[in-house]
């Protein structure tokens, strides 16, 4: 049974956070299965997000890639990887007591 995660930020700090359940996918089917019993917004077999953080209609739960849809959405591998992006800065403040995440340009190194 699930009771922790460990997520590390840049820097190499960890963090240990509750979980009941975690759900790394990567695939090429779009079959919501179990997500269907979460309450999340569904539009055909697509999870309705928000832009611009593809954060869904529950508070801390991000939807991206090609299961994630939103006006104007264009399925392509790089969108995904864009989406990805917002919804980890997004969520960021949430994981490590509200602290921003500084950047500068996605080929510098973080600075604190």
């Amino acid at each position: 049974m699930l009771e922790q995660v460990i997520i590390s930020d840049l820097n190499g700090n960890k963090k240990s956070l509750n979980a009941d359940i975690l759900l790394p996918f990567f695939g090429l089917v779009q079959n919501l299965g179990p997500l269907l019993d979460f309450g999340l917004d569904i539009k055909g077999h697509n999870i309705l997000t928000s832009q611009p953080y593809y954060e869904t209609n529950i508070p801390g739960i991000y939807s991206v890639g090609d299961i994630a849809t939103y006006k104007g959405k264009l399925k392509l591998i790089l969108t995904g990887f864009s989406e990805v992006t917002s919804a980890l800065h997004h969520a960021y403040p949430r994981v490590f007591n509200g602290d921003a995440l500084h950047f500068e340009h996605s080929t510098t190194k973080m600075s604190k």
